[in-house]
């Protein structure tokens, strides 16, 4: 019989959960691509993770829907973080994506990994990139 390791993490209060998601992430972790005319300055989704992982233990994300309209593909998601206090705290985003994308990867995991950022950016994690 196969055994299974429990992954356990400690909830926090609701307060500090959420002072803790509204620090600053820091220069190290960004980076830059051109747009057009325009530099911009991003957190890989994988980097918003594991931020997640460290300041909001527990956290779920949910992609709801993914549609084609338009000629985009968009994508509803929803971010849900557990706090000790018994709060379960939820963040909705959408995000989409061209289908004649410039981007090498799919447009649909463009779009999602967009929605992520901006439901962790409603969170308070990352928000500062957001201008």
């Amino acid at each position: 019989m196969a055994s299974t390791t429990a992954i356990k993490f400690a909830l926090r209060p609701t307060a500090e959960t959420l002072a803790d998601l509204s620090r600053p992430i820091d220069s190290r972790h960004l980076k830059t691509r051109k747009q057009g005319n325009t530099t911009l300055t991003y957190c890989p989704w994988n980097t918003i993770a594991r931020h997640l992982h460290h300041r909001a233990p527990g956290w779920c994300w949910e992609v709801q829907s993914v549609q084609e309209v338009g000629g985009s593909v968009v994508v509803t998601g929803r971010l849900t973080i557990p706090t000790a206090d018994g709060d379960l705290l939820h963040y909705s985003a959408v995000a989409s994506e061209p289908l004649e994308s410039a981007s090498k990867a799919p447009a649909a995991e463009v779009a999602a990994s967009c929605c992520l950022r901006r439901a962790a950016a409603l969170a308070g994690l990352g928000l500062e990139l957001w201008g």
